[in-house]
């Protein structure tokens, strides 16, 4: 019988355990040693078995501890600690029990997989792709809260998007009649500026790397979709292949369906799965909404769906779920965009 091993390690900052079952399922006990490079595969290569099969948990540490042991073991599988349900139906949580479980759950083959670039071109391409996201969030925080602020203190008058323009920061700024608030007020200005500038070096960026990837360039040809939507489709996405049909990627994009059920019995009625990418579901809102602007393939495509259904957020859900399923078959296939992809019957939803 060959040799098998089955290895989970919890990565931590400062350590790291390393938890081994045999292939009859025996556990042979943990190793402790600090986080590092070295200390990682020195760790495996003391592993004697011509098979070695390494769980981890995602982290922030996940990828580069996967990307440091790849070269070492058989195969290495990361997991979604909230998936691995019988790690967290134990209060004994301690790092030696989780490694154990981790190796158990890996052999019998329970462990929900999560996905990972498949080279540091992809995760760097992403990476810019969310930091570009993050400073777009940044960015609307900080304008939300000057306009919390001149209200709080008395001007109110402050919609739209002058309070924010250069001219008229001054105007403003002089109705507030405490220094102190001027000042802070100041402040944000000087963070909203300083954040928008990140935010424009970041899109040029995103849109350099984005260029190695020729799909981007097919999915800008569909209506709604522009160059943020296309970029952060092919970043989180990362490859059409990861998933087997296109239910699976509607359930990633937050789009799928799910049965409510209470004691394991079906309550009657469905509902959105919350599992998946936020951003993968606002893409898709975002697109519908900027398609149905004229007249086009997807907004005939929503309004058949809404004579078909006669609800609108049906209707909405499914377009949403057509777009989606339309840049996947166009990036699984090689094929070009056309318009006549969106002229099948629409895909029926019960949300």
């Amino acid at each position: 019988m060959k040799k098998v091993a089955y290895l989970a390690i919890d990565v931590h900052a400062g350590h790291c355990v390393l938890g081994h079952i045999d292939i009859d399922g025996t556990f042979l006990g943990n190793r402790r040693f600090p986080t590092s490079e070295q200390h990682i595969i020195e760790a495996l290569k003391g592993v004697k078995a011509k098979e070695k099969y390494l769980a981890l948990e995602e982290s922030n540490l996940a990828y580069w501890a996967a990307q440091v042991a790849r070269p070492y073991v058989t195969e290495v599988i990361c997991s979604d600690p909230k998936e691995n349900a019988l790690i967290y139906r134990s209060s004994n949580k301690r790092d030696k029990v989780d490694t154990h479980k981790l190796c158990r759950l890996l052999r019998l083959g329970e462990l929900k997989r999560v996905y990972h670039a498949e080279n540091d071109e992809r995760a760097i391409f992403k990476a810019a792709v969310q930091h570009y996201i993050d400073l777009r969030d940044q960015q609307v925080v900080l304008k939300n809260k000057i306009k919390a602020m001149y209200r709080h203190w008395g001007v109110i008058d402050v919609a739209g998007e002058a309070v924010y323009g250069i001219k008229r920061r001054h105007d403003y700024l002089q109705r507030v009649k405490h220094l102190h608030i001027r000042n802070q007020l100041h402040r944000l200005y000087c963070l909203m500026d300083e954040t928008e500038s990140m935010q424009k070096r970041a899109l040029k960026a995103m849109k350099q790397l984005g260029r190695k990837y020729p799909e981007i360039k097919q999915f800008k040809k569909m209506p709604g979709i522009g160059e943020i939507h296309s970029h952060t489709f092919d970043a989180f996405i990362q490859t059409p292949h990861r998933f087997a049909n296109k239910r699976k990627l509607w359930r990633y994009c937050r789009l799928g369906i799910t049965d409510r059920s209470s004691d394991g019995k079906p309550l009657g009625f469905k509902r959105l799965d919350r599992s998946g990418v936020s951003e993968l579901k606002s893409l898709s809102y975002q697109a519908w909404l900027c398609a149905m602007r004229s007249d086009n393939e997807v907004s005939r495509f929503y309004s058949e769906s809404f004579r078909r259904t006669s609800n609108r957020v049906h209707a909405r859900l499914n377009t949403q779920r057509k777009i989606l399923a339309v840049m996947y078959g166009m990036w699984k296939t090689g094929e070009a965009y056309r318009s006549e992809l969106f002229l099948d019957s629409p895909q029926m939803s019960v949300v």
